[in-house]
């Protein structure tokens, strides 16, 4: 047991989160002993608790309640100290007790609720000492954020609440006086190695198992009664108490190794204690594979048959990883799983042919003899047949000026035939006689020339040949042609969207054709193009893809095939800020379609106007309606449109006026306007030849009362003025009687519309001083005719548009 005075209790506090709060008076962390709580979490206000009776006021922000049992009375007092020294970082706090219980604590006995920033203090330290005298303070800017400690009975219990109203910073508790709280229950652990092992026994190697955590109790827990164990998988539950572990008999680990937590508290005094150890699966015995597989070679006499001799051996090195991996244990073999479990009928020679074709599971039994840890798992024998093979002939097509029988093949198009389309099938080629293998891309030395093609099962390396025959074909080409695209318009990159299938070309019965972008794609059958229906030309308005044609007997021909693409006709596409004013018909202006590129008489025209034909077809127009014209620009057949948006102007028609004041020099005007030429309007405040802005907002304005002018920026006139009122009060005034700011006043009154409305002022205790018109002469800061101090005073405006406002402003003197 520690005294108090010693104690250093540091806690953290979170953003505030309403409804997910981890700490509330009926869960309160109990102080005892020389107990820390570095790192719990606890955040948001929980359940509201704090009695809005309490002289220092406030409410639960962020909170975190602490309960205090005293073992040995005496003075009570602590420092708390924030993290951050930020004197925005406000922490309140408010005690309750003694002895009082959850939902009838009353009013507090001590409390601070002082805001450090709004009492102009020199930091945002708070709690209770032997200096202060107070026993409550608070809010804002009332006290000094410290208030007298507590004098306290043995026996006694209280519940202290850490508040955070303001901040993000975590804090720590330093207990000071001579009171002593209960002691921590006793942890005779010292010295005793609580840590527990099991073996994974099941088939399959998670590393995980089930552990009796109750088996540490005795050690745990001594000879001391009167005290409670709960087993917990992280620290902070066992600080706060929470998610301990169900059924500590029967715990699965979910990591290996895995650290447990032991919360221990005393039945009597609430006082907890902790300790950790781990559990630990014990993975002696590994048997990371579960297959075995060989190539049914026919010594059986049947190549066939799916049987054949496994060395048992050879099994083991397979499914340990390496011979290493089962030095040290005994292993077994079964025909059961039933036999394995009850080590009856283990294969007795390393010699097994399976009784079962294709496939048999058989079971191994392993046991490390110094842990005694045991392992058996199902292992499956596979025996795969020698791949069945098809020979088969290429036919390549031979595009040199001078045919001579020599091409280029990819003798991968022949593997579908000779594997019969089985993915689990490999290939290789050989020139007869030549053991290296061939690239897939192979180039004939005879027409016609045969090769052997070697299939082999990937998963198990069984092999089988048969025999490729490349012949090459030699046929003229034919011409083909598609027709030319236009750019896509705001694209415009020279690519178009080709359908293939268009083309001129023309296939024979029995024929197919492919596509591919390159010759040497075309000769190989490789990237084939897929997208025929809306093919992209690979290069921007000129290039050539190639296509293959095939017949039964193979390549008949490949040929190349042009792709064009036509510019659009380049113009400005689009042009606005075009003006006819509307109420001078006899006002025209020039429209023309704007090309870039070349001469006029290049292109044709078609003009419309809001989307109807005007039967116009040349360059330029003259108009003087608005709307939205159009011209379509056509050059080699593609076509672009170009649009022209022609307006009309006028005066500016005021929707609304919107003020919002009473904000001093912020004040802020809004001014809502229709027209025709709306968006083409600047606006002027109290001056027609002042500097116009775009915005239809002003800020910052002046209370008082101002001059709206808003003008068309086509010349269409100048609209205003418009009075307009904006109300506002001073912040402060100086009735010393030298001219400036003897009397306080609402500005931006006037008798026409403010003349029933009423001012009144009060002092900082609700007192009501006087009642003044905002059209009158205004206050002049006395009470009876007689000076009143300089302080804040308090004002309430009733307008009369029912308007109702209210705030504070400042005499000095």
């Amino acid at each position: 047991m520690k005294h108090c005075k010693l104690l250093l209790v540091a806690i953290a506090l979170l953003c505030a989160v309403w409804g997910n709060a981890q700490n509330d008076c009926a869960d309160a962390i109990v102080v005892c002993g020389n107990t820390g709580f570095q790192g719990l979490t606890a955040t948001g206000s929980g359940i509201s608790e704090l009695n809005s009776n309490n002289s220092c006021s406030g409410v639960e922000t962020n909170t975190i309640w602490l309960k205090l049992p005293i073992k040995t009375g005496g003075t009570l007092g602590f420092t708390l100290v924030p993290e951050s020294t930020d004197i925005f970082e406000d922490f309140d706090f408010y005690i309750f007790g003694p002895n009082v219980t959850c939902g009838v604590l009353g009013n507090a006995i001590r409390c601070s609720t002082t805001n450090p920033d709004n009492a102009g203090l020199a930091d945002n330290l708070t709690g209770m000492n032997n200096i202060e005298t107070d026993v409550s303070e608070g809010p804002g800017f009332d006290g000094n954020s410290f208030v007298n400690w507590l004098t306290v009975n043995s026996g006694d219990t209280y519940y202290i609440v850490i508040d955070r109203p303001f901040g993000q910073s975590n804090f720590s508790l330093q207990w000071t006086g001579t009171a002593v709280f209960e002691g921590l229950p006793d942890l005779p652990t010292a010295g005793i190695n609580l840590d527990l092992q099991e073996c994974d026994h099941d088939s399959v190697d998670d590393a995980s198992t089930t552990f009796n955590l109750t088996q540490n109790n005795a050690a745990i827990l001594g000879v001391q009664t009167g005290v409670t164990l709960s087993y917990h998988t992280n620290s902070n539950d066992v600080l706060t108490g929470d998610n301990p572990i169900p059924d500590p008999t029967n715990f699965t680990n979910t990591i290996n190794p895995q650290p447990i937590f032991v919360r221990i508290v005393n039945t009597i005094t609430g006082c907890f204690e902790q300790v950790a150890f781990s559990v630990q699966v014990n993975n002696s015995i590994h048997i990371p594979n579960d297959t075995f597989t060989l190539c049914d070679d026919g010594a059986d006499g049947d190549g066939t048959n799916g049987q054949t001799n496994f060395n048992l051996n050879d099994v083991t090195e397979a499914i340990f990883g390496g011979m290493q991996n089962a030095a040290g244990l005994t292993i077994k073999y079964y025909s059961s799983q039933f036999n394995a479990l009850n080590d009856i009928g283990a294969f007795l020679n390393t010699s097994f042919h399976n009784t079962v074709a294709n496939q048999q599971v058989i079971y191994v039994w392993a046991t490390d003899p110094v842990v005694g840890c045991l392992k058996i798992k199902a292992i499956t024998l596979n025996v795969v047949p020698q791949p069945a093979v098809t020979n088969t002939t290429l036919v390549q097509c031979d595009t040199s000026l001078n045919p001579d029988g020599i091409s280029t093949f990819n003798l991968n198009t022949a593997a579908s035939v000779l594997t019969g389309n089985n993915p689990a099938l490999g290939i290789a080629f050989f020139e007869n006689g030549n053991p290296n293998p061939l690239s897939a891309n192979y180039t004939n030395l005879t027409n016609p020339q045969s090769l052997t093609a070697e299939v082999t099962n990937l998963s198990t390396g069984c092999k089988n040949t048969a025999t490729l025959t490349l012949i090459v074909n030699v046929s003229p080409a034919q011409p083909v042609t598609i027709a030319p695209q236009c750019d896509i318009l705001n694209i415009e990159n020279g690519i178009g969207s080709f359908d293939l299938s268009t083309s001129d070309l023309v296939l024979l019965p029995g024929q197919t054709a492919v596509f591919y972008e390159n010759e040497n794609d075309a000769l190989l059958e490789q990237n084939a193009i897929t997208n025929t229906t809306s093919y992209p030309n690979a290069d921007p308005y000129l290039s050539a893809i190639y296509v293959r044609v095939e017949d039964n007997s193979g390549c008949s021909s490949i040929n190349e095939m042009q792709l064009v693409v036509h510019k659009l006709p380049n113009v400005v596409r689009e042009e606005t800020g075009l003006f006819v004013c509307d109420d001078n018909p006899g006002y025209h202006i020039t429209l023309n379609a704007a090309i870039l590129e070349g001469i006029p008489s290049d292109y044709t025209y078609e003009w419309f106007l809001d989307g109807n034909p005007l039967s116009l077809y040349t360059y330029q127009i003259e108009v003087h309606v608005a709307g939205i014209y159009t011209v379509e620009v056509t050059r080699l057949g593609c076509t672009i449109k170009r649009t022209i948006t022609v307006s009309d102007s006028g005066n500016a028609n005021i929707d609304s006026i919107l003020v919002d004041d009473f904000v001093t020099d912020t004040n802020t005007i809004t001014v809502n306007i229709t027209g025709t030429s709306l968006g083409s309007y600047v606006y002027a405040l109290d001056h027609a030849d002042t500097v116009y802005q775009e915005s239809n907002v002003f800020e910052n304005v002046s209370p008082g009362i101002h001059e709206l002018y808003i003008k068309d920026l086509y010349a269409c006139g100048i609209f205003g003025p418009v009075q307009i009122n904006v109300l506002g009060v001073p912040r402060y005034f100086t009735p010393n009687g030298d001219g400036f700011n003897d009397t306080w006043n609402m500005k931006g009154a006037d008798a026409a519309s403010n003349k029933n409305s009423t001012i009144y002022i009060f002092d900082r205790y609700g007192k009501l001083l006087t009642r003044i018109s905002p059209v009158g002469p205004g206050w002049d800061g006395t009470f009876s005719d007689k000076p009143l101090p300089a302080d804040d005073y308090w004002y309430t405006i009733s307008l009369d548009n029912g308007r109702n406002t209210k705030g504070h402003f400042s005499l000095k003197r």
